[in-house]
């Protein structure tokens, strides 16, 4: 035995978008596997034991099935191996989106120690952002931790009714749309003493949520969102900064806070560590994964030159606030 590599088997939507509107999709299941397998090699370069590995997978798979690696590190063995011909002629491996910063907060055990961590623009910021939501309020906004199983149904119907209301829901086909299995998923990790997820309540209201687990000194950030109709309170970046307060003041305080895969101006704003990273997806050499490829490159091409133009004539902002507010807007009337 040289290593081991967990994947999980999911349906999957591959989305062929102009910016953020799918035009339209390809169902599959992706084998997905995140960071990489974790190797000893025995003497084998980990980039070779990784293609030996994707090529027995490879064997394996069925019709409409892919991989899907996730958060693969720049430079690194994996990605060595991705461009090797070896793999090359079993897949065709695709980045699925840019190369990306993962943004990541090294925790101090002082909250004022974090803050002084941040740029100065980044501290006014939550300085006023906090001011104007609490004088809307009339009192501070309220934290609401869930941890316990017992609480698990109360969250995620109060995250649920948040996440209808977003743009991600009604534009992107995201959010989230199963509540069952959440409520499951979130209950078994609350039973391990894993589950770490929080509201922030403005005057009885859930104004945005947090998804996340903390294990073996990582708090892991899974999903968040916020009632479109608070945006201009600002209570997404509220709601990070609650948490963050809660997690260094609290007995357990973990050593990390771990933003996941993808970059952002949010995570960007909080964190203080970061490491380049990409996603890709390999497809099997089959006339059905060929034909995928293509077609998938072929919109992304031509998203990319579209959204590029209205970049040059400075419409590109634009365009995307009308098109989310356009998103909510048909939300609140439903």
């Amino acid at each position: 035995m040289v290593g081991y590599a967990p994947f999980v088997i999911q349906p999957w939507t591959l989305r062929f978008m102009l910016g953020e509107i799918t035009l339209i999709s390809a169902r599959v299941q992706r084998l997905h596997l995140h960071g990489g397998p974790i190797s000893s090699a025995n003497g084998l370069a980990e980039s070779d034991s990784a293609i030996s590995l994707l090529a027995l997978v490879r064997r394996a798979l069925k019709s409409r099935q892919v991989v899907f690696l996730e958060g693969v590190p720049h430079d690194g063995p994996l990605e060595h191996a991705l461009a090797d011909r070896r793999l090359l002629r079993c897949f065709r491996v695709v980045q699925i989106g840019a190369r990306y910063d993962r943004r990541l907060i090294m925790l101090p055990d002082n909250f004022d120690v974090y803050l002084k961590s941040l740029t100065p623009h980044t501290r006014q910021n939550l300085r006023t952002g906090y001011r104007k939501l609490a004088n809307r309020l009339g009192a501070d906004p309220k934290l609401l931790s869930y941890t316990a199983v017992a609480q698990m149904p109360e969250f995620v119907r109060k995250a649920v009714a948040i996440s209808k209301k977003t743009y991600q829901w009604h534009l992107l086909g995201l959010g989230l749309r199963d509540a069952e299995k959440l409520e499951r998923t979130l209950t078994a990790m609350a039973k391990r003493g894993w589950s770490k997820c929080y509201l922030l309540d403005c005057g009885g209201i859930a104004t945005a949520f947090m998804i996340g687990y903390q294990y073996r000194g990582t708090y892991y950030y899974v999903d968040v969102g916020f009632d479109p109709d608070w945006d201009r309170f600002s209570v997404g970046t509220m709601l990070h900064q609650e948490v963050l307060r809660d997690l260094i003041g609290s007995a357990d305080r973990p050593q990390w806070f771990d933003f996941s895969s993808g970059s952002g101006p949010q995570k960007e704003r909080f964190s203080n560590r970061s490491r380049a990273e990409a996603n890709f997806l390999l497809v099997p050499k089959t006339l059905r994964g060929l034909a995928l490829v293509w077609t998938y490159q072929g919109f992304m091409t031509f998203s990319d030159y579209a959204v590029g133009l209205l970049d040059k004539l400075h419409i590109k902002a634009a365009v995307k606030r009308m098109v989310r507010r356009s998103s909510t807007r048909r939300a609140s009337t439903e």
